[in-house]
């Protein structure tokens, strides 16, 4: 029996003496998907023990608090729903290989269905091109035999007491031991260094990497794996596309301004010196009421002009008492002289006592500045002792509540075509617009537009910029979604996520176009029922 060395190679393996850093994979078990056109359930079984999330199907939000029953082969599952949302049974009859089929009925508030399917549980591979005692056997028994033959001719040429046989025999040992040298096995994904390897971790019954299934990431293809408990987490939520008739929109540069008939001005009528009211100055920011005084202005006069004041006012004075005591004479004498003489006198000291307190009030009266209407004070530049010129603009006053938006059209096609019309806050914030008119004559070769905002609206300024999106009556076929769906990828590409299956999201590219400032039509891209994800669609990006 004088075999041949064996040898058995083949591809994808390492034979060196460096070993490779075991990669630490998370256990997982075999999956299980769902889904009706209401709900959606998902669940993992590990270690006699199934796990399910159940789902709006639509929307993606948790189903909580539902009676979800799992029936297979006679056998029933009562779930037990746990405080982080998902339902749980142990299931040691679901350890043994094979497929079983699956009927699970779930029932909330509002909600009822039943799912059908199936869970395929992979039987557990034996190590391929492992050695057997088979094997060992063998090699043991021919070595044996060789042992014996070689032992027997040695005895044989021991007789014999030749030369060239004592030559022989050392040759001949040598090709006996060489040809029952152990056979060679390489196969792959084997290591055979000195350093111990780390046991593989137990792989799942899905397509999708076993690394992939404890934690989120981005596969192949560049679709993302998501757990369900990572949705959950990250607040993922969906809705099913439909197409409609979508109002064609074109976005204007505008900003904020005052609505005139409930905002104001105090002005001074003439020139003076500035003195404070009882309460002091108001505060820019301080609410204040119709009527109310701000300031005072004592009149500003020259010493000539003050003079000449003063001199008529004692010449009035003096005429004054001349009349008063022409007027009490002539009362004296009632029933002598026509009572028309003495109601005459009466009158000429009545009105020169009135031009006397004109002429006092001229020199030493203060002209009160008060609110013209109800609101928060914008503006206010004055302090006590400034003198201001006439027509001077002192303080300015908004309602905050009542605002309007003021922009400018080049498209003069745009006359007569409004729709609709919303803006968007340099802090994406969105505001409600109602169109109340747009000129018809040209202001730097644009057509000015103005807009009230719609309560609620957040905190404005007056000068603010926006960005107006206005609606025509021209329409296009489209996919409304919000605005947090629309994403740009690496390469400056709109895409929007897609919910391919309960845990796979697909990036997937569009023409989009805005609509108002929280829309965007898809014009492109995606069809009716697609799973568009709303909310979370930034934090699928960054998963790498």
């Amino acid at each position: 029996m004088i075999l041949p060395p064996f040898a058995f190679a083949h591809g994808g393996e390492d034979h060196g003496d460096e070993a490779k850093a075991p990669v630490s994979l998370p256990a997982s078990g075999p999956r299980l998907e769902l889904k009706s056109p209401d709900v959606e359930l998902s669940g993992v079984l590990q270690d006699g023990k199934l796990t399910v999330y159940a789902d709006r199907y639509a929307s993606n939000e948790p189903v909580l608090n539902a009676k979800i029953e799992i029936e297979s082969n006679g056998r029933k599952l009562q779930l037990l729903a746990l405080k982080d949302g998902s339902y749980t049974a142990a299931a040691d009859w679901l350890k043994q290989p094979g497929r079983y089929a699956l009927e699970v009925s779930i029932q909330a508030d509002d909600l009822a269905d039943l799912l059908v399917g199936a869970l395929e549980i992979p039987a557990l591979q034996a190590e391929a091109h492992g050695r057997t005692w088979l094997d060992y056997a063998k090699w043991a028994a021919g070595g044996g035999a060789a042992a014996i033959l070689l032992a027997v001719l040695f005895k044989f040429l021991r007789r014999r007491k030749g030369v060239a046989a004592s030559a022989l025999l050392p040759l001949f040992a040598a090709f006996l031991l060489g040809g029952h040298s152990n056979p060679g096995f390489a196969h792959g994904d084997e290591d055979h260094g000195d350093k111990p390897k780390a046991a593989p971790a137990a792989a799942a019954a899905s397509n999708v990497p076993v690394a992939a299934q404890a934690s989120p990431v981005r596969l192949p293809d560049g679709s993302i794996f998501a757990p369900k408990p990572v949705q959950r987490l990250l607040g993922i939520r969906t809705v099913l596309g439909e197409s409609r008739d979508i109002a064609l929109t074109v976005e204007l540069n505008g900003q904020i301004s005052a609505d005139p008939n409930f905002s104001g001005r105090v002005q001074s009528s003439q020139s003076g010196r500035i003195a404070a009211p009882g309460g002091g100055f108001p505060a820019i920011g301080m609410k204040v009421s119709k009527g109310q005084i701000l300031a005072y202005i004592e009149p500003a006069a020259s010493s000539i002009e003050k003079g000449n004041q003063q001199a008529q006012l004692a010449e009035l004075a003096s005429n004054l008492g001349l009349a008063e005591q022409r007027a009490e004479r002539l009362e004296q004498l009632v029933g002598s002289l026509p009572q028309k003489e003495i109601d005459a006198a009466r009158a000429e000291a009545a009105s020169l006592k009135a031009r006397k307190a004109a002429v006092a009030g001229s020199l030493f009266q203060r002209e009160a500045l008060r609110t013209p209407v109800s609101g928060v004070i914008s503006k206010a530049g004055v302090v006590a002792g400034q003198v201001v010129e006439a027509r001077e603009v002192l303080f300015e006053i908004v309602d905050p509540a009542r605002l309007w938006v003021e922009a400018v059209a080049y498209d003069t096609a745009l006359s007569g075509q409004v729709a609709g019309a919303s803006a968007m806050t340099a802090g994406n914030q969105p505001l409600a617009l109602a169109f109340i008119g747009l000129s018809h004559q040209l202001r730097e070769q644009a057509l000015p537009m103005q807009f009230a905002v719609k309560p609620p609206s957040p905190p404005l300024s007056v000068g603010q910029p926006v960005k107006v999106f206005v609606q025509n009556r021209q329409t296009t076929r489209g996919i409304p979604v919000p605005q947090g769906s629309v994403m740009k990828n690496s390469g400056g590409e709109t895409i929007v996520w897609l919910h391919a299956s309960a845990e796979r999201f697909v990036p997937h590219r569009v023409k989009a176009q805005r609509v108002d400032g929280q829309t965007f039509a898809i014009l492109e891209g995606l069809h009716d029922g697609d799973r568009v994800v709303t909310q979370g669609a930034a934090l699928l990006s960054q998963i790498r």
